[in-house]
């Protein structure tokens, strides 16, 4: 017996001990049936198959039920009233220049819960491209995915009809008290056990001139957002936010001259560190904490290196540089990055070019991440591979392409007529294959 299948046998009774008091024979018997993964989604439930099949270092499209398109609320006669005496209508009340693709194509993210394996886009579209205010969910380990919209946007047949292009930018909300569209950027973040988190609502819907400093957060169940906070600096519009799990807390860092701040849930209050670094970046960037290091890294075209580290501490930001040069095929403006430990290193993905889309990107982290130099790396692909995601839109990509942990791999979405593309960083484990005796 090889090494793999004794590896193989040992997670299949971890595996067993999770699963209560079924008896061992059931167990096989269903394990044997349907050649099933021993690997757990991080809801403790068994990969779905679309995930089990996948070989290590591949892509492919998740087979889902339905696109965001296929729930575009304009296209429901439930929701807009323009159906009614306009059958081809698209927009609705809340379609502005673009309609439901505003969600994605003008400088928006998502963020993503690991414990539950959802992709949310909680608040986007903005400026005059869309008022919509929905938000988006998908389960990434159900079996069948699908899209779903928890809240229809405001305007909408339900919520009572009302003008959105009413002027009250300033105000950060609609009539209705529901907060205006918005350019998410790298805004959003997922707060375990609470939910999508905008750490600065920043300009809104239709000027995009005028806004509020307010942080939001999304209710998961019903779609309808609370104020938690109001950034005491203005004119953040666009920035980096990360999760702190060690602190329970929101790191922020905006756009041009502004300092580290932090938003600290037990206080519902933003601590700004006047004493650390002023980043004077005006980028598009992205910001990730490395809880193994306790540190920030900022990502940005515009820093040397193309990115610096943030002490958490005294809020200072360092060069420690990189051995080697960024690589060609990574267009930085408008990137995500997502920790990931078991690589000890930040992965990347903006990739605008054909041809290089399959391509993730690493930043890998030294032994002193603060004083010593990163290393630029990337992650291969499998020979057998076949598909690859589509291009990047052009004004980013943002926090649609990260990690899930309970799925091993990343997950990137580029269009609301397209599916989520998934790339594993391990394969799919079917240790019943070959039935439970490896043959010798």
């Amino acid at each position: 017996m090889s090494k793999a299948d004794d590896e193989g046998r040992r997670r299949f009774l971890r595996a067993a001990g999770g699963l209560g008091c079924l008896p061992f024979v059931s167990l096989v018997a269903t394990a044997g049936s349907t050649p099933a993964s021993i690997q757990r989604s991080a809801r403790g439930t068994p990969w779905p198959t679309w995930r089990r099949t996948m070989a290590v270092n591949t892509w492919r499209a998740i087979p889902s039920a339905n696109t965001l398109r296929a729930i575009n609320p304009a296209r429901d006669p439930a929701l807009n009233p323009a159906l009614a005496t306009d059958p081809d209508n698209e927009r609705g009340p809340w379609g502005g220049n673009v309609g439901q693709p505003g969600v994605i194509l003008p400088w928006c993210g998502a963020c993503y819960d690991s414990d539950s394996e959802t992709l949310w886009l909680p608040l986007s579209g903005g400026h005059a491209d869309y008022a919509g205010n929905e938000a988006y969910a998908i389960c990434l380990a159900d079996e069948t995915p699908r899209w779903r919209m928890p809240r229809p946007p405001s305007g909408s047949i339900p919520l009572g009809l009302i003008n959105l292009n009413d002027g009250q930018e300033g105000t950060g909300n609609y009539a209705d008290g529901r907060p205006r569209a918005i350019h998410s950027y790298n805004k959003h973040v997922y707060v375990p056990g609470r939910g999508p988190f905008c750490a600065m609502q920043g300009n809104t819907y239709s000027s995009g001139q005028a806004g509020t400093p307010r942080s939001l957060l999304l209710n998961p169940q019903n779609g309808e957002w609370e104020v938690r906070g109001s950034h005491p600096a203005a004119g953040l519009g666009y920035g980096g936010s990360a999760y702190d799990q060690t602190r329970d807390a929101v790191w922020w860092l905006g756009g041009g001259t502004t300092r580290l701040s932090r938003f600290n849930f037990s206080t519902s209050q933003w601590q700004v560190f006047t004493s650390g670094s002023v980043a004077n970046v005006w980028s598009y960037h992205a910001l990730v904490h490395v809880p193994e290091h306790d540190v920030l890294v900022m990502i940005s075209a515009l820093l040397p290196h193309s990115f610096s580290v943030w002490d958490t501490t005294t809020a200072q930001m360092l060069q420690p540089g990189s051995s080697n040069a960024l690589p060609a095929h990574l267009q930085l403006g408008g990137q995500a990055g997502a920790w990931v430990p078991s690589l000890n290193a930040i992965a990347i993905w903006h990739n605008v070019t054909p041809g290089t889309t399959g391509v993730v990107t690493l930043l890998r982290a030294p032994a002193n991440p603060r004083t010593q130099p990163w290393t630029w790396d990337t992650l291969p692909l499998a020979a057998g591979n076949t598909v690859v995601p589509t291009v990047a839109t052009a004004n980013g990509t943002y926090g649609r392409f990260g990690y899930s942990p309970g799925l091993n791999g990343f997950y990137v979405l580029n269009g609301t007529d397209q599916p989520v593309y998934f790339y594993a960083l391990s394969g799919g484990d079917l240790i019943f294959a070959n039935g439970f005796e490896a043959p010798r």
